[in-house]
């Protein structure tokens, strides 16, 4: 299996290899930078497909291991997530058309030029309602990206989001079994994203910019709840060295997509007592790993979301 995670700049790649019935080895960890800017609006290029298509040719020329199938994830802002609260005792078929309603209008006349899936999140004992996470993207991306990755032999058969993946990795690797309200942020130098889990629930998801003003810009927002509000507030207050701890999470992890960005290297090397990173390849090592940009957690924390999508598929992990 081979996984691949799009960022804005780069995509990483990772071969998962089978041994035994139950066993896999991490043949190859890698990273490629990408030679356009892979963001929303470049789904109006018709050059796009051909120009991932070299990518994945690249990719392919790399692999130790003969292998077609392909999971990719992608960044979130091509995504659209918002949280939906049903009202409890409706039937399975009138929750269903809720939610498409909710959707069509939220979205408009492109909903119907878009893929959309509706999860059904964990509900509070008191409330009374069903939460469910509605995600949505461009169909005509999942064209693309199947059509670039043909001439590479790869078929692609799930479509997943870095930050999700990245936080299924933390935690499957980390002990945040025993925190109720953690956090995943993925750190920009210009857009930042943060994933909530509460409870081992997603909760909340995020984007938002820091101002030259030491304000910050929510610029999208899956839910109305204050929590997300609450901890960018406590992380701009953080720029400034003005706390310590992230008093409205139990803990917050972090990583980047660009190690070399100013802003991620200035937040390593803060004293944090609740806050921190990971590294993907504490527990599985792979038998080739790119380290063209260090050893340190700093430079490993990159390839978060492709582990993520490796324990997807690794069982008892």
């Amino acid at each position: 299996m081979i996984c691949a995670s799009i960022s804005k700049h780069f995509i990483c790649f990772g071969q998962l290899v089978k041994e035994e019935e139950s066993s896999f080895s991490i043949e190859v960890v890698g990273k490629k930078s990408l030679p356009f800017i892979f963001e929303p609006s470049k789904i109006n290029d018709p050059q796009l497909h051909k120009e991932l298509e070299k990518v994945f040719l690249e990719v392919r020329a790399d692999l130790p291991v003969p292998d077609r199938n392909l999971v990719v994830s992608i960044p979130s802002n091509w995504a659209d997530l918002v949280t939906n609260k049903i009202d409890i005792g409706l039937s399975d078929k009138d929750v269903k058309e809720v939610l498409e309603w909710n959707t069509t209008k939220r979205l408009g006349n492109v909903a119907e030029n878009k893929f959309i899936q509706h999860y059904p999140l964990l509900q509070d004992l008191d409330s009374v309602f069903n939460n469910y996470l509605t995600v949505s993207y461009f169909k005509e991306l999942g064209k693309i990206l199947v059509k670039a990755a043909q001439p590479a032999g790869f078929s692609i058969n799930t479509l997943d989001i870095n930050i999700f993946s990245a936080a299924n990795a933390i935690e499957k690797l980390s002990s945040v079994g025993k925190y109720n309200k953690w956090g995943v942020w993925l750190v920009g130098e210009e857009r930042q994203i943060l994933l909530l889990v509460d409870s081992g629930e997603f909760f909340q998801y995020l984007e938002f910019e820091f101002t030259d003003d030491l304000k910050f810009s929510v610029i999208s927002n899956s839910s109305p709840d204050s929590l997300g509000e609450e901890v960018i507030l406590e992380l701009n207050a953080m720029k400034t060295l003005s706390n310590d701890r992230v008093d409205s999470l139990d803990y917050l992890f972090f990583y980047c997509h660009d190690v070399d960005s100013d802003f991620f290297n200035m937040l390593l090397t803060y004293e944090v007592e609740n806050m921190g990173t990971v590294d993907p390849f504490s527990v599985y090592k792979p038998l080739n790993l790119y380290k063209d940009d260090g050893e340190g957690i700093g430079a490993m924390c990159q390839f978060l979301d492709i582990m993520g999508l490796m324990l997807r598929i690794m069982p008892g992990s």
